[in-house]
This record gives C-alpha cells, structure tokens and sequence, in this order.
C-alpha cells in the first residue's frame, strides 16, 4: 500500500514525467509545426500530434481556450510543416461527438501511453481540426 507521501511525492512527479515524455516522444512519434496567423500578419508555430483520418489530416487542441485555436478562428488558412515539407490547409474545426471520439481515438492508438499520460494530468476538452488543402500560406 502507497504512503501518503509516496502519492505526493507521485502526483508531484506527474508534470515532470509529461515534460519529459513530451522530449522523447518528439524522438519517437510524429509530431509536426502548425503555422497560424494572428491579426496583426505574425505567424506562430505550434508543434501538435497529427493523425490522418478519412484522408485528411487531423490535429487537436486539448483545451477551446489555446491562443492557437484562437488564431484558426480568426483566420482558418493555416501551414502545416510535416515530414519537412510544408503545405497550405484551411482548418476546420469540427465540434461533433462523433468526430471528437474518433480523433481522440485515432490520436491514442497512434500516441499510446504519452496520451494516456496526459489525460490523467491534464485536463481535456478537445477541439479537433481538419486540415483541408488549400493552397493559400496564412494571412494571404
């Protein structure tokens, strides 16, 4: 049975754990930069997990109230930096069950246990975001 400091001394842990997992799962697992644009022509980079879904590819916040989502909501014409190469999408986020489920799902199967990880930590209210091609690069 776990002492009451060992659980402290494990809840304590859980932030350093993702922080860390987060650097070797950039080793290990696919992740990409997202470009947005924000008001005022700045770009911004987020680095996300990417699926690819119904032959699209899907990133997905894990909170409605990231400044990124923000950006997309503003201005939808996104970059997606993948594999080295960079592509023009509009992003669309799509708010049904059905969708969140199956990204959530898909996202899980393909990031395991450092998805795990991170639902028991942080708190989850996830935005998928369809990515369809564009041809336009952010702010243009």
């Amino acid at each position: 049975m776990m002492s009451y400091r060992g659980l402290l001394l494990l809840v304590g842990s859980l932030p350093l754990l993702i922080v860390v997992g987060s650097h070797f799962a950039g080793e290990r697992f696919e992740v990409v930069v997202l470009r947005t644009t924000d008001h005022e022509e700045h770009v911004h980079d987020t680095k996300l997990w990417i699926v690819d879904h119904e032959g699209r590819p899907w990133v997905r916040g894990i909170r409605p109230t990231l400044r990124w989502i923000d950006r997309i909501r503003a201005n939808p014409r996104v970059e997606l930096v993948r594999n080295g190469e960079t592509t023009a999408y509009t992003a669309s986020i799509i708010e049904t069950d059905g969708e969140k489920r199956a990204i959530d799902q898909a996202i899980a199967a393909k990031y395991g246990w450092l998805d795990s990880l991170y639902e028991l930590v942080v708190p989850h209210d996830t935005i998928p975001i369809r990515l369809d091609p564009d041809g336009h690069p952010p702010g243009r």
